[in-house]
């Protein structure tokens, strides 16, 4: 879970509301708040009805959990005696092959 909703349930105790007060104040499903609650991903229209309902903003209510943050970098990426990409996934393969690319026709220049 890379996003941390600690700071929303810290907003409900302070304004002294329960999660079934912001389902009913947000106008969301009970299936939302079950996602909130695990750190699961909801839509931005979802998080800006909580924001209306609470006065705040998308800060005053999630936070990325940067203990988590590597599971959605890049892995590390490894190259061959040629300088060739052993693994890495397919947008940074796209990105490295032109890259190589361009530095050959430069040295061939």
């Amino acid at each position: 879970m890379i996003i941390s909703y600690n700071k929303l349930w810290k907003l409900l105790i302070d304004k002294k509301m329960k999660k079934r007060d912001l389902q009913h104040a947000a106008g969301v499903s009970t299936t939302v708040i079950a996602k909130l609650t695990k750190g699961q991903s909801v839509t931005t229209d979802v998080l800006l009805r909580i924001c209306l309902a609470l006065d705040c903003d998308f800060a005053d209510i999630m936070e990325v959990d940067r203990g988590n943050i590597e599971n959605i970098l890049p892995k590390t990426v490894h190259n061959d005696a040629k300088g060739n990409i052993l693994k890495a996934n397919s947008f940074e393969q796209q990105i490295w092959n032109n890259a190589n690319q361009l530095q050959a026709e430069d040295s061939q220049q």
